[in-house]
């Protein structure tokens, strides 16, 4: 009697196969081409987009959640490769592999971790490489997690398209769908509730306000746990169906909770509570006031080095103008009544020539503030529309440019060859020759006689400066309305 042995059927591993399936993947995307090369475009777009402008929390927010979605694609591509890659181009089936599809699915999932993990250096090595400046302003913790979620949003959407789609043209196709999609929801308007569905939260109806960035990562999440729901389909579908309902249902739910969190009117109150005198941040150097918002008195060094080479000489008779910094909403109502202020925003150059430009525009405001020249100036890396005026002929605008050529580092040469600018307040030759001769006399000089007449010079019709040498003068004041044709004089 002969005996024939039949093989036993190889028993499926479960955790163990599982979780070596989960460490064999990470290892692979670990060094994956696709997740280095998808970090570094990220961590460079990230950089690029915030390397002219002092950091805030908002905008790094918008800059790390932007460059996430970048990071987000490529791992799509690399998950949409390794979860086809046992069904692709006449590879052995899952039939061989010592595990079920669905604990196949799960091992996966390691995928999702790393990519998450991914997210979160991508977010501190921005950081990192702001240093040594560091984002001032309202930190919202929800905002940087949107960094986690969307890569591995991205991997998780790739692990399902390789599942259902092996072919290798599926990927590359699912991320440039997934393009479209993300910019027609860019595309819609400020007032629909399809721009709360964009994964990266939208900016604040004004500086510092709070945002509903909680519900946005929640939505987000769900967003998450739907997809990865989605590989259990074939396996466990009641479970699964259960899931995605789930997860449709709170996303919906955080969105409507976004859309109605967001004010559909700003009111002038709602600005003030924000950003109004109440709760501004203001501290004294050197006789000046400076009133930052909540969050950015970290500026008020870099304001105070456009600041005070203008202020150390004026003379102690002379007012000193307040340093303001405005959120949204300008209702030109000056913090202290009769005190005169130059406004500023929530941006500031970071270096080079992008801070050098950030203190020019600062110190050439206060100095027209503090000659009563241009009574609010607005500093700002683009110059603010309003009309300027003529300042040709006045002493005080003399005294402006002898201060400015003083304050700036290259002011003296700029005032000698007619670069030298006064923003939005006009000057003729003479005044820049007369302001040349100030220069040539010794300071001391200078300073004690205006110290002595700063009364007389603030007038804009007087002739005080004649001792010294200045022969402009002051040009006829009309009573009436002055032609559209001609700049207006400043008064």
């Amino acid at each position: 009697m002969t005996a024939t042995l039949v093989p036993r059927p190889v028993r499926h591993a479960r955790r163990g196969a599982m979780v070596a399936l989960a460490r064999a993947e990470a290892r692979l995307v670990l060094r994956s081409p696709l997740l280095w090369g998808g970090m570094v475009l990220s961590l460079t777009l990230c950089t690029a987009w915030g390397w002219t402008t002092m950091p805030t929390w908002e905008t790094f927010g918008q800059d790390a959640g932007m460059s996430s979605l970048v990071l987000a694609g490529a791992l799509l591509l690399a998950g949409h490769l390794a979860a086809s890659r046992d069904r692709r181009a006449g590879a052995e089936s899952l039939e061989t592999m010592p595990t079920t599809a669905a604990r196949r699915g799960v091992g996966l999932l390691a995928l999702v971790a790393v990519s998450g993990a991914a997210g979160a250096t991508l977010c501190l090595a921005g950081l990192l490489l702001m240093l040594p400046a560091w984002p001032v302003g309202r930190f919202d913790p929800w905002v940087l997690l949107v960094t986690v979620v969307v890569p591995a949003t991205g991997a998780a959407i790739g692990i399902v398209v390789g599942r259902w789609l092996p072919t290798t043209a599926a990927g590359p196709l699912t991320m440039i769908a997934m393009a479209v999609v993300l910019t027609s929801l860019l595309g819609t308007g400020p007032d629909t509730v399809l721009l709360h569905l964009f994964p990266v939260p939208d900016a604040p109806w004004v500086t510092g306000a709070a945002r509903p960035t909680g519900w946005h990562l929640i939505y987000l999440m769900s967003v998450l746990v739907a997809i990865v729901a989605l590989l259990w389909w074939r396996h466990r579908r009641i479970i699964a169906i259960g899931v995605i309902l789930t997860a449709i249902a709170t996303s919906a739910f955080a969105t409507d909770q976004q859309a109605r969190a967001t004010p559909a009117a700003i009111y002038p109150e709602m600005n003030d509570a924000l950003a109004g005198p109440a709760v501004l941040d203001c501290e004294m150097h050197g006789g000046v006031r400076y009133c930052a918002l909540p969050h950015y008195a970290g500026w008020i060094p870099l304001w105070r080095e456009a600041v005070e080479p203008v202020a150390r000489n004026l003379p102690a008779e002379a007012t000193r103008p307040t340093v303001r910094q405005l959120a949204g909403m300008d209702d030109g109502v000056v913090l202290v009544p009769g005190l005169p202020e130059i406004a500023t925003w929530p941006r500031w150059g970071r270096h080079g020539r992008w801070a050098k430009d950030s203190r020019t525009q600062m110190t050439i405001a206060y100095t027209t503030a503090a000659t009563g020249l241009f009574g609010r100036g607005i500093t700002s890396f683009d110059d603010d529309a309003r009309s300027g005026c003529s300042g040709a002929g006045q002493h005080r605008t003399v005294v402006a440019l002898w201060l400015l050529a003083q304050a700036l580092p290259d002011g003296a040469r700029h005032l000698a060859d007619g670069g030298l600018s006064l923003g939005r307040v006009r000057y003729d030759r003479a005044d820049a020759q007369a302001a040349s001769a100030l220069l040539a006399r010794p300071r001391d000089e200078v300073a004690a006689f205006l110290s002595a007449h700063w009364t007389q010079i603030m007038d804009p019709a007087e002739t005080a400066l004649t001792p010294l040498g200045v022969t402009v003068k002051p040009p006829a004041f009309p009573t009436g309305s002055e032609p559209s044709d001609q700049p207006r004089v400043c008064r």
